[in-house]
């Protein structure tokens, strides 16, 4: 397919409409859903507003912007899965999922485990020890230390919300209480991975410092899975494009020119957070905010990101869902999920190098 080229001669960017699901914010642990989705799509202004008019038609909806739960009613089961089935989709969305509660136990292994690694020059990252570890932690921590192991995480996610120097000095007080709390238990094989995170806590105070927005010009969001989410639409579409891409949004208080601004810098250049991926960066050409009433194409991430949320929070409680093989025909290889599967280092080895 021939590139669009400016006047200038050089590629336009990509457009690509995002909306998202099940979204709490920094809330992870008691929000309003286990599950955030992310979706992105790159089909054109008339495919979207022909599939809209579509669905519409087919829902008897007269809503200015019809919004997923309109498609989620059972009633409108046919019309869902005619909409995943239609084959201009194929190739065109990008759906990406975070556990919630997972991406708190990667990030707190990230904070302190992983930076205790990076002190002596490892790159946890490169050959899946990070991801290994953290699905171990994930899968093996909640059955060996039950409650104590949720007051862990509570205390976590307190300390990283922390929006005051006082309350950050507090809440890692408590976080090292709990830590300790879960050391006394008993001896386990995780214990090793307990006594690291110990260790690692001298790293969160630096952390702390970014998370209150100290000597950076913004404040750090670090539990907020619509930040990665939306990095990871910008690597998909531009590895699969091989072009800069632009991003159109639904009103998200946590784009702010600032943080998309580190958001396009780290995507340039990965290799600042992980050395392994030097040469692999990426063009963001910017994220522009838009009112999904005059949007189309951000309405239909809006119906993907909704229909995604339902098939995997049914397929979490155990419950099998009609639509759930067309939903991970969409999935992004980049969602944060955990995997039983991964706690096999030489697994997440072969998923860490895109094996």
């Amino acid at each position: 397919m021939t590139e669009p080229v400016l006047s200038s001669g050089t590629t336009q960017p990509l457009v690509v409409a995002c909306d998202e699901s099940g979204n709490d914010g920094e809330n992870l642990l008691a929000g309003s859903s286990p599950v955030f989705v992310h979706a992105s799509v790159s089909v054109s202004k008339a495919k979207a507003a022909e599939l809209m008019a579509e669905v519409r038609a087919r829902t008897r909806s007269e809503s200015v912007e019809l919004k997923s739960k309109t498609l989620l009613h059972p009633k409108n089961a046919r019309t869902a899965r005619w909409l995943l089935e239609q084959p201009e989709l194929g190739g065109s969305v990008s759906l990406h999922f975070t556990d919630k509660r997972y991406f708190l136990v990667t990030k707190l292994f990230d904070a302190t485990i992983e930076e205790l690694a990076r002190e002596d020059g490892y790159d946890m990252y490169a050959d899946g020890s990070a991801l290994c570890g953290a699905n171990i932690l994930f899968f093996t921590a909640p059955v060996i230390y039950g409650e104590p192991w949720d007051a862990l995480l509570v205390a976590f996610q307190d300390f990283l919300r922390a929006k005051t120097v006082s309350d950050a000095q507090a809440t890692l007080a408590t976080l090292e209480a709990r830590v300790t709390d879960v050391l006394s238990l008993k001896d386990a094989p995780s214990d090793m991975f307990l006594d690291l995170i110990h260790a690692g806590i001298k790293h969160l105070r630096l952390l702390s410092r970014l998370q209150l927005g100290r000597g950076i010009d913004h404040r750090l969001r670090t539990l907020d899975p619509l930040i990665p989410a939306v990095g990871a639409a910008v690597a998909y579409w531009a590895e699969q494009s091989g072009r800069s891409v632009q991003i159109l949004h639904d009103a998200a208080k946590e784009l702010t020119p600032e943080r998309v601004a580190a958001m396009r810098k780290h995507l340039a250049a990965p290799e600042t957070a992980a050395p392994h991926r030097a040469g692999r960066g990426v063009s963001l050409a910017g994220v522009t905010i838009v009112d999904s009433k005059l949007e189309e194409r951000v309405q239909l991430a809006d119906l993907l990101a909704g229909l995604g949320r339902s098939v995997i929070e049914a397929e979490r409680d155990g419950r099998p869902h009609p639509l759930t093989a067309l939903v991970e025909h969409h999935m992004s290889k980049l969602s944060i999920l955990p995997r039983v599967e991964l706690m096999k280092p030489e697994v997440a080895k072969a998923v860490a190098l895109g094996v």
